[in-house]
C-alpha cells in the first residue's frame, strides 16, 4: 500500500551504497538521464513548494560556471550590494535594460542547475537537479548535492563505500502547481517480465539499478512517458507553490 512517506522518495533522489542493503522503492541509474544538448532550465521552477505531509522544497538556480559567476559579481556587485546572485534576477534586470533602452543585451552563454533542499521534520536534505526535455517531456535528474553529503558523513569509513546514483523524475507544472512521478522497483520488473523492455540493469537487494548508456536511458523514458506509471494520480506526489 502507497504512504505519503514513498511518495517523497519520488522527488527527494538519494545515493545507493552498493555493499549495504538498500531500502529503495524506486528505480535509479548510474548514469545520467542528460546530455548537453538536451539540458533545458525554467525559471519557473524556482521557489517554495509543499507536500501534502507539510514537507517543503525550496528550489533555487544555480550557475555552473564559477568563471561566469565571478565576472557577474565583479560586474554587478554595486547593483545588487551582495556577492549572492540570483540568476533569474540577474534575466529580470537584463530584460528590463533591453525593454527601457530598446537594445538587444549580449548575455553570456551559461550552464545551470536546479539546488534543491527539502526539509521534513525530521531532517534537511539537499540535492542537485538538471532538466531534460525528453520527446516533449520535462525530466529531472536529481543526485545528492555533494557537499551536504560530505558533511553527513564526515569522518565516516563509509564515506569511502558510497557510488552516487541518479534518480529520474517525470515533472509536469500546472500553474503554481508540480505534478511528479517516478518509476517504481514493481513497474519495472513488470515491463521486464511481459518484455516491454530490454535495458540493462541490476538488481541490489530491493532496488534495481539501471547500468545502461544515457541514450538508452532517454529511449527508454521517452517510449514510457505517456504510460500510467509516469501519469497516476493516485501515485503522483503533488507539490503546490507558497513562495
Amino acid at each position: 500500500m502507497k504512504t505519503e512517506q514513498i511518495k517523497r522518495i519520488k522527488f527527494i533522489g538519494f545515493f545507493i551504497i552498493l555493499l549495504v542493503a538498500t531500502q529503495s522503492c524506486v528505480v535509479s541509474s548510474l548514469n545520467p538521464l542528460y546530455t548537453n544538448t538536451d539540458r533545458i532550465h525554467l525559471d519557473e521552477l524556482n521557489g517554495v513548494w509543499q507536500g501534502n505531509e507539510k514537507d517543503q522544497y525550496i528550489i533555487k538556480t544555480i550557475v555552473d560556471s564559477s568563471d561566469y559567476k565571478a565576472n557577474i559579481k565583479i560586474d554587478m556587485r554595486s547593483s545588487f550590494g551582495s556577492d549572492e546572485i540570483d540568476h533569474a534576477e540577474i534575466r529580470k534586470r537584463i530584460k528590463a535594460i533591453e525593454k527601457k533602452l530598446d537594445v538587444k543585451v549580449e548575455f553570456p552563454e551559461m550552464k545551470t542547475h536546479y539546488e534543491i533542499t527539502m526539509i521534513t521534520e525530521k531532517d534537511t536534505s539537499v540535492f542537485d537537479g538538471r532538466l531534460s526535455n525528453l520527446g516533449g517531456h520535462y525530466f529531472m535528474d536529481l543526485i545528492p548535492n555533494d557537499k551536504h553529503v560530505e558533511e553527513k558523513i564526515s569522518g565516516s569509513f563509509i564515506a569511502g563505500m558510497l557510488v552516487t546514483t541518479h534518480g529520474f523524475f517525470k515533472i509536469d507544472i500546472k500553474d503554481d502547481e508540480l505534478v511528479v512521478n517516478t518509476i517504481e522497483n514493481d513497474d519495472f520488473e513488470d515491463l521486464i517480465e511481459n518484455k516491454r523492455v530490454r535495458i540493462e540493469y541490476v538488481e541490489r537487494d530491493n532496488g534495481v539499478i539501471i547500468t545502461a548508456k544515457t541514450e538508452d536511458i532517454q529511449k527508454f523514458l521517452i517510449k514510457f512517458a505517456d504510460s500510467k506509471m509516469f501519469n497516476d494520480p493516485d501515485e503522483a506526489l503533488i507539490l503546490k507553490r507558497i513562495k
